[in-house]
């Protein structure tokens, strides 16, 4: 096995935690703006589920924007040079971001319910929240909005790569 195979499948793995600590950090972010409207005393009605799905899908879109814009800056650089070893901080701060955000998210979302739940000045509101139809659809938009942004950013890439290679 060659130095060079193992350099590049470790920046593969780089770029793999990259991407997972791109979606912890987007799956808090929505969290957070679904306990922002259970807070004011919102209804959830479509509205309200459109305001998230456009909101995740804008997320993901500006992620995916942010890296097309990178990788595209860097490749019509005619003599760049990727670094040929993995950059050990960065690498760990997202290792720890991907591995910690996601959970410690579900688990603090799970306990702001359950302490509304606990709140008796609540009970009529959110008795009348269907929560685990809320967060079915909350999973599902991040999955859809996920997958379809990581094929996107995929067949821009190849696209991208058919381009530099004619020129």
């Amino acid at each position: 096995m060659t130095t060079s195979l193992i350099k590049k499948t470790l920046w593969i793995i780089y770029g793999t935690v990259a991407l997972i600590a791109i979606d912890s950090i987007i799956t808090a972010i929505v969290y957070y703006l679904f306990h922002l409207t259970i807070e004011n005393n919102y209804q959830f009605s479509s509205k309200i589920k459109s305001y998230l799905f456009i909101a995740t899908l804008s997320l993901y879109v500006l992620s995916a924007c942010i890296i097309a814009f990178w990788v595209t800056k860097k490749s019509r650089l005619k003599h760049y040079k990727g670094k040929e070893n993995m950059p050990l901080l960065p690498f760990l701060a997202l290792l720890i971001s991907a591995i910690v955000i996601k959970p410690f998210t579900f688990y603090s979302s799970d306990k702001k319910l359950e302490s509304a739940l606990n709140d008796m000045s609540n009970t009529d509101y959110i008795s009348s929240l269907n929560l685990s139809s809320i967060s079915e659809f909350i999973t599902n938009t991040i999955y859809i909005c996920k997958w379809s942004t990581i094929i996107l950013l995929v067949l821009y890439l190849f696209i991208l790569n058919r381009y530099v290679k004619k020129h």
